[in-house]
Parts: C-alpha cells; structure tokens; sequence
C-alpha cells in the first residue's frame, strides 16, 4: 500500500512502515539520510512548531506540496500535525484513510490540563495539576517545590521548566507573561519514568511492551526533561498495574492505533503522568525487544486488528536501547563526524542521522543510537561506548 506520512520528523513512523512491506511517501522538515532510503518519494520543507503556530500560516506552502503525493492508500500524520485530521480530510476530500485519531479526541486527550481533570473524575492517580493562567503570584500555588511548568500540548519535554521556589516561580511567571495560557503548573513526582505501550482498536486493547524513558540524561543532554531515549523492557513490581491502567485508559477514551500511557513509579508513590495518543519515540526499542512491526499493528488496529502476540509484561526477545545526543554546542556534521555516522549506519546501530554539512544549534538533536543485548546493563554500555566515540569524532 501507499502511505502519506506528513509530520516534523517522520524517520520512526516512516521507516516502520518500509519495514511492514509498504511504499512510503513523506513530507518531513529534515530530510534524514535513513528517512530518505526509506522513503519512494520525500519531500522536505522547514516546518514550524504547529503547536504554538496557526496552521493558516504555513497551509500555502504545505497544501500544494501535500497534493503532490496523493493518490495514496492511506495517511498518518506525525509529530506536529496529529491534531490536524480535520484538515487533511478536506485536501484528501476524506477519500483516504486517515490513520490518525479523531481531531477532537486527540486534542482532549493531548491537552494535559483535560488530561489532569479526567483522570481525577477516573480516581486515577495524578501529579496535582493546574492551568498556569489561574497563577498569578507566587502565593497562588498552595502545594510544595518543586514544581514544573510545561506547555499544555506537546511532547518531548524540552520546553518544560523546573521550578524549585517561590522566586524561581516569579521569574517564571514574568518570563511567560502573555502566553500563559498556553502552559500549566505540575508538583514534581520524583521517580522512573515508564510507558506502556499499547495497540487498541477502540474496542478492545492489549498492551505489548513496558518501557524505561530516558529524560535529561546528562551525557546526552543539558535539558533537565527532555526526551532522549528509552529502554526496553522495563520490569518492575507495578508492570501489570501499568499495563491495566494503560489498556483500560485507551478503552475508555476510545482511542485507536498506537498509543503509549507514560506513568512515574517510586516507592512510595506510582502516577500516571500523560497519555499519547500518537506512534511513539520508543517503536524502535519496542519492535526490537518484542519482534512485533508498529506501524503495521497500528494500521491493522484501524481496522479492528490486534497483534496475535502474548501481551507484556511476559516475553520479550531481547532488552533494546536508544539514546538520542543532543549537542552542547553548535556543531556542523563534517566529513569525518559524517563518515563516521555512515559506518555505524552500516552496522544498523543508529537512526536519524543528519546529511552532510547539517549545522546544528545548542540542544538539537543530532543521531540516535539504537541496540539490543542480553541485559539492561549491556545495552547502556553500548550506548556509552558510542557516545564517546561520536564526542571524539565531534572534537
């Protein structure tokens, strides 16, 4: 089948599908030497946060180039875009398969503060919550530091911002002056983050792995919360209240496809932190650990398919790894920093690997590395092992 991928960065929703046997068109705004050997026909285009950008803005650019690419079978519309179903439909005249949640459902359940109110009605457990435009001052947030603030939609964690007291707070308060509507104020609920992952018809869903995120890892990042990789399995104490939690949330919210609850566990204290209803950062570990093709069980779970394998957390094939390096400084990708990335491509150990000459900014993403082993021990020697070598070859 032909599938239209339209998103930010497509490389994991894109290269899933070539893997799944399907011909595989994209409109990416990076242009990634993998995204591009798994793509018939990619087209790159510069495009905005949607978040926090009107679509009008950018619509008589991305419309003729959308055109371009149909007819396909089917579209999936990735990061940055997958609150614009509605949209799509009327350049497609809703003649294509729209792999997506509805935009209704996805905004509802991607806005965290609607997130927070519904699973308080759920009596599910919850970081306290609240819109940072009912805060004011300082003395408007009654519960202890620290606290985070974080965008109301999106994902990824780079945008959110540690608070650790009262006049960190002001501070934050005069910085985001204007646009406070557009975040919200979170206690700070120490502990693993995990996500299940789950493939739902609407109707009925089973979760198929349980990971470990990596968020602000130094070594990989100055970013305190930002996203930069998982592992997985993760196998702890709470792995099957996760996943009952988690299946029960997509049944209720009657989401279809993908879709990963993210959850902090501690000792003393298990939350669950968000759910997105989008393909997850973490397909590449979870295809590895689990043998199972995401995108294709995406596709078949709109058509009311559930993967015929044994649901997690039982068997897994192996522990799988991928960090994502952000660089500390601006780097250009050179000719060695290039060479090198293109033998460990070879080698099938990394994704999302910039062309030649890319310039890169403080705090972008640069490569993800990606392998499997025996334990959890063994593949994040892996991935030390390249890190220093990418520092090296970078210097």
């Amino acid at each position: 089948m032909k599938i239209l991928i339209i998103g930010v960065n497509t490389r994991h929703i894109a290269c899933s599908a070539r893997q799944a046997g399907h011909t595989v068109f994209s409109l990416d705004s990076f242009g990634d030497i993998d995204l591009k050997s798994c793509c018939e026909k990619l087209l790159i285009l510069d495009i905005p946060d949607l978040y926090n950008l009107e679509i009008d803005k950018v619509k008589s650019r991305l419309v003729p180039l959308i055109k371009s690419m149909l007819p396909v079978d089917a579209v999936v519309l990735g990061p940055g875009f997958e609150h614009e179903g509605n949209w799509i439909r009327e350049i497609t005249e809703s003649k294509v398969q729209l792999l997506n949640n509805s935009t209704h459902v996805f905004t509802n359940v991607s806005d965290k503060v609607l997130m927070a109110e519904k699973l308080k009605s759920l009596n599910i457990p919850h970081p306290y919550t609240v819109p940072m435009d009912l805060i004011n001052i300082p003395d408007d947030w009654k519960k202890e530091y620290p606290v985070v603030i974080k965008p109301r939609c999106g994902a990824g964690g780079m945008k959110n911002i540690p608070v650790k007291d009262k006049h960190d707070l002001k501070l934050t308060i005069d910085e985001i002056k204007g646009y406070k509507d557009q975040y919200l104020l979170q206690e700070y609920v120490s502990g693993i983050i995990a996500s299940v992952s789950v493939i739902s018809t609407g109707k009925k869903a089973m979760a198929v792995a349980v990971n470990e995120h990596l968020a602000g890892v130094k070594g990989l990042t100055e970013m305190p919360f930002a996203y930069c990789g998982n592992i997985t399995p993760y196998l702890g104490e709470y792995n099957e209240w996760m996943c009952r939690i988690a299946v029960d949330l997509a049944l209720k919210m009657e989401l279809v496809g993908s879709i990963g609850v993210d959850f902090i566990i501690s000792d003393n204290r298990q939350v669950v932190l968000e759910v997105n209803p989008r393909i997850q950062g973490s397909i590449d570990t979870v295809e590895l650990s689990t043998g199972l093709n995401i995108f294709q069980a995406h596709y078949n779970a709109f058509n009311g398919i559930l993967p015929e394998i044994e649901e997690a957390p039982n068997k897994y094939k192996c522990y799988s790894i991928r960090t994502i390096f952000f660089t500390p400084n601006e780097i250009s990708i050179s000719d060695d920093i290039f060479n090198f990335l293109i033998q460990y491509f070879k080698q099938g150990k990394i994704a999302d690997i910039p062309a030649k000459g890319t310039i890169l900014h403080r705090n972008e993403p640069v490569v993800s590395f990606i392998s499997d082993g025996n334990s959890k021990i063994e593949v994040i020697h892996k991935a030390q092992e390249f890190i220093t070598d990418l520092k090296i070859a970078s210097s």
